[in-house]
């Protein structure tokens, strides 16, 4: 699987010209219906010899690749390749993300940004008085990752000052219990990191838990809710991993109402490619909101390596006339990854529409 560190790797390389092969090839697709898509590729470079070297030569390691390695079952096979930046990477992916091939001045990331967006590693435990089982989920799927045993004694019906102490004592007993869980879910985030946190299971335990988790896990619990603790794995994962998407849409629509809130007050947002591009030039941006099927045009200066948005026949900064046309959208999810901002791909609504597809957060 293609990690965060590998895809800010990625992000690093640019060229001042088209010198980065990308391919993405779906499981169950043959590879041959990449060849259209190349010969494209190739005629549309008749006239720029330099980059159709690059071409060649970064297909002939895409195509060694391709013969060496398959997408796995259900999900897809990411190949970079550069002649020029000495560039050879084959990375299976979990999920499809649609074949193509792709030339460009950089690696073509944005299908795996998304995907990383979409499938966030998240963490569930399924919790109840005598048992806690704790569940990392990843895009590959579920897999249990611990165990912690409680055995806490039912509530008594007895009044009474027996009855005072042993509810004392439980409540000692479920601190200590509750303590442990959250000390295993600490545990796995130091070694998976993973970023969210889903508790299911029985009222009392779950409540329990949620107060002894520490600060740093507290801010990535973004669900609570009750389930039956015996239930199967793929149940559990499942009903666990839909609450983990409807907290993606609704961190999605916080972030939107934050932008908007500091637009209102003409500080810390900008809106639109050409606003946007310029925060993440100088680095100002926090977080992106992009909208996932906008298109947006762009255009590139081989002679200062100048982005803009729009299509100018020549560089808007030296004048040069040998430019070319670019995704921007994939420019600004690259220089994105670069900077450190993160990215939250949403489904498109009329106010990310009316802004041009994209807004961000600002640092400054």
């Amino acid at each position: 699987m293609l990690t965060p560190d590998d895809l800010r790797q990625l992000a690093d390389l640019v060229a001042p010209e088209r010198a980065f092969l990308t391919v993405y090839l779906d499981h169950g697709d043959d590879p041959s219906v990449l060849e259209s898509r190349f010969s494209r590729i190739r005629s549309l470079l008749a006239d720029q010899p330099a980059e159709l070297e690059h071409f060649d030569q970064s297909l002939a390691l895409a195509r060694q690749l391709l013969e060496s390695n398959t997408p796995p079952a259900d999900g897809a096979l990411a190949i970079f390749s550069s002649w020029g930046a000495d560039l050879a990477r084959a990375f299976p992916l979990p999920v499809p993300v649609g074949t193509r091939a792709w030339m460009g001045d950089a690696p073509f990331v944005r299908p795996v940004y998304e995907l990383l967006d979409e499938h966030d590693t998240f963490a569930v435990a399924v919790v109840d008085s005598t048992r806690a089982r704790v569940f990392l989920v990843t895009a590959e799927g579920g897999s249990q990752e611990a165990s912690v045993r409680g055995d806490l004694k039912n509530k008594v019906k007895k009044g009474g000052w027996s009855q005072k102490r042993y509810a004392r004592r439980r409540e000692k007993e479920m601190e200590g219990y509750a303590t442990d869980i959250a000390s295993a879910l600490k545990d796995l985030r130091d070694e998976s990191g993973f970023s969210r946190l889903v508790l299911l299971g029985a009222d009392e335990t779950v409540l329990a838990v949620r107060d002894a988790l520490p600060t740093d896990l507290l801010d990535v619990l973004v669900a609570t809710e009750s389930a039956a603790t015996d239930g199967a794995e793929a149940e559990l994962t499942a009903q666990a991993a839909a609450l983990a998407e409807d907290a993606e849409r609704e961190g999605e629509r916080q972030l939107w109402e934050e932008i908007r809130e500091q637009g209102l007050s003409g500080a810390l947002s900008a809106f639109g490619p050409t606003f946007v591009l310029a925060a993440l030039t100088t680095a100002r941006a926090e977080a992106i909101l992009l909208d996932r099927e906008v298109e947006i045009a762009g255009t590139k200066c081989r002679a200062c390596e100048s982005v803009v948005h729009g299509t100018p026949e020549t560089c808007q900064t030296c004048g040069s006339s040998d430019v070319f046309r670019i995704d921007l959208a994939e420019h600004l999810t690259e220089q994105a990854a670069r900077t450190g901002a993160t990215v939250d791909f949403a489904d498109p609504f009329d106010a990310l529409t009316e802004a041009g597809g994209v807004a961000a957060l600002l640092r400054y």
